[in-house]
């Protein structure tokens, strides 16, 4: 979105760059044969792995070039085109596993070759565009957040791994079920930042540009909390309608796991400035950590409290990785905090999970108003200013 930047030169190394990767990841294919998970699915995997970064880079090119309504229908029709091609493939012709990663690789690749035409991108690919200060600029932003994108795979997942190695097979799918119910928070969240995002990297003066991120926080973190809070009052009513009844054990950890994702979500917010600011080494730093701290409490409290104690585990990296952010973005841009509401809807989250836990249905409740309450006025301006 800079003004000054080669338009054809970033969408021609992004695009090089990728069938680059894939070449890559094909001279070293014979390899993937020896992980028997893979055995029988190599090619299958190769062109998921292709049609996904190609659709990747052809609609975000076409976001920042401002085709905001194709980029939403393409959303939209890859969703339609996924679930038809999972009906056919899974239900109509019977083809199993590689029938759902092709239902994948069809709706990536028939909504490429639409956004890629629908949006004239062939005009923007040169490859005599192709230069190497550029190449290097967009490689050394995009480096960090490969390692960077494993450290959150490691918060996300590791704890699962850890409870089926300490605690046993069973105790780790009732936990998986027990994080799907919060995934609703990070849903919210991705569909606010799709819409928000844009205005962020816009060129504006530094003062603006803190103002507006104070805004669009304070709008952001009422969002995060209210939704968090009626999530976790409704943790063993979501359980028993979305889960099979040998399931029903997992709304224990699902107040824990939501304040979690609250956190996760905040600290998402916080490395949009890394992005605005192009400091996607400070994006790695933290998340490391994060997940360091992760595996650490992982390992000393899944064995004083089972999956809770991984809960509680998940629960302290997202703190630690918010707090980090908090303090070093402060440096970039110094965002306006309402701190003592912050306080306050943290400690009543605090509060609502031990409610819950307790069986306090009432004081939950009276919880899930106090956070509205103190919400009530960023959300009401958002809604008047939307209306």
């Amino acid at each position: 979105m800079d003004r000054s930047t080669d338009k054809k030169a970033v969408f021609t190394t992004g695009l090089v760059t990728v069938l680059t990767g894939f070449g890559v990841l094909l001279a070293v294919s014979p390899l993937l044969r020896y992980f028997s998970v893979l055995s029988g699915y190599v090619w299958l995997v190769l062109l998921y792995v292709l049609m996904a970064n190609l659709h990747s880079v052809c609609n975000q090119f076409a976001r920042t070039m401002g085709h905001i309504r194709l980029f939403a229908l393409d959303g939209i029709l890859r969703t339609v085109l996924t679930i038809t091609f999972n009906i056919l493939l899974l239900a109509v012709f019977p083809m199993g596993v590689s029938g759902y990663v092709l239902a994948n690789i069809l709706a990536d690749g028939f909504t490429t070759v639409f956004v890629f035409l629908r949006a004239g991108q062939w005009r923007y690919f040169r490859p005599s565009s192709l230069s190497r200060g550029m190449a290097s600029q967009m490689l050394r932003y995009s480096a960090p957040l490969v390692p960077a994108s494993l450290c959150s795979w490691i918060v996300n997942i590791s704890d699962r791994y850890l409870i089926a190695l300490m605690v046993g097979s069973a105790a780790t799918g009732i936990y998986a079920v027990s994080n799907k119910i919060p995934s609703v928070l990070f849903t919210v969240a991705n569909t606010f930042s799709s819409a928000w995002q844009l205005s962020a990297l816009a060129e504006q003066p530094k003062g603006e540009k803190e103002r507006f991120f104070s805004n669009v926080f304070s709008v952001y973190s009422a969002i995060a909390f209210v939704v968090a809070s009626g999530v976790i009052l409704t943790a063993q009513i979501s359980t028993r309608l979305l889960a099979a009844p040998d399931y029903y054990e997992a709304w224990r950890y699902v107040p824990v796991l939501t304040l979690a994702t609250t956190f996760g979500c905040l600290g998402s917010f916080l490395s949009s400035i890394y992005m605005v600011e192009q400091r996607s080494g400070a994006t790695l730093v933290t998340t490391m950590l994060g997940a360091g701290a992760n595996l650490v409490g992982n390992y000393f409290l899944i064995q004083l409290w089972g999956p809770m104690g991984a809960a509680l585990s998940t629960l302290a990296s997202y703190v630690l990785i918010f707090g980090l952010r908090a303090v070093h973005t402060r440096t970039m841009l110094r965002l306006r905090w309402d701190m003592p509401k912050f306080l306050l809807c943290s400690l009543l989250l605090v509060l609502q999970c031990a409610a819950m836990e307790r069986g306090l249905p009432l004081w939950a409740c009276l919880c899930f108003l106090a956070v509205g309450a103190a919400n009530f006025r960023p959300l009401f301006r958002a809604a008047k200013r939307v209306l």
